[in-house]
């Protein structure tokens, strides 16, 4: 089966949706999410689907300790060969400037510091491996205009940034994903609040499978600094909001 990916945030969404389509095609995975019941009730879930052992890791990625706990116990494996790193969103209440400073700090740690740290801690191991690391982007972070969360849309912008900075780096191959919305629930239900002129303007959502398979097209050929960019169905340019 090869070498472990870690995804991150993969307790719901499109981070178990990543982790159940690697599961499919014979990779072993490792769970990260601050969640830890959620992560355990994933990891029986789809070790109970694909019939392998799926290990969780309890981190909380929007806090430098939590990253670094998570990376000490990730380096002292010998398996590590792929990082996802997906965790990522919103933090609650107020935006960037109406929040408070920790606050929107915790937002770019979640969004940006943890896949840098992440990707920098696990480096060793991934090019003895020959491996890979595929960054979860967001359409929130391009274009100039204004955007309702600037904490998560600056920090999206700088991971399409820090991947394209890295492609000429061949002894790991640093890759990215960005999307539009994701149909996800949230995102239903946000997506069937709009009228219908909105709703044709936004395009169709797009479906986790879609985004996990990019993800494992990626880790399998991609080449270093390859973002693929997935804006709605229908649409040809996104700068709608996602929430992961």
């Amino acid at each position: 089966m090869g070498a472990a990916v870690v995804v991150t945030g993969a307790a719901s969404g499109l981070g178990r949706a990543i982790a159940s389509d690697l599961l499919g095609r014979g990779r072993r995975v490792i769970l990260v999410d601050r969640d830890a019941q959620a992560a355990h009730t994933a990891s029986i879930q789809l070790s109970h689907t694909h019939a392998v052992s799926v290990p969780v890791l309890a981190a909380d990625l929007s806090t430098v300790a939590g990253i670094e706990s998570v990376a000490k116990r990730l380096t002292s494996r010998s398996d590590i060969g792929a990082l996802v790193n997906n965790a990522g969103g919103w933090l609650p209440g107020d935006q960037y400037p109406d929040s408070a400073p920790g606050t929107w700090l915790s937002a770019l740690t979640l969004n940006l510091i943890a896949p840098m740290l992440l990707t920098q801690s696990l480096w060793p191991a991934l090019a003895a491996a020959t491996g890979a690391v595929v960054n979860i982007g967001s359409s929130g972070g391009a274009g100039d205009d204004p955007y309702p969360s600037p904490e998560y849309g600056a920090a999206k912008a700088a991971i399409r940034r820090f991947t394209a900075s890295l492609g000429s780096r061949t002894d790991v191959r640093v890759m990215a994903v960005v999307p539009g919305w994701i149909g996800l629930d949230r995102a239903r239900q946000q997506w069937a609040t709009l009228s219908a002129e909105q709703q044709r303007d936004i395009g169709a959502l797009i479906p986790p499978e879609d985004i996990a398979g990019a993800v494992a097209a990626l880790l399998e050929h991609g080449r270093p600094g390859q973002i693929i960019d997935m804006p709605h169905k229908g649409k040809t340019a996104d700068r709608q909001e996602t929430r992961q």
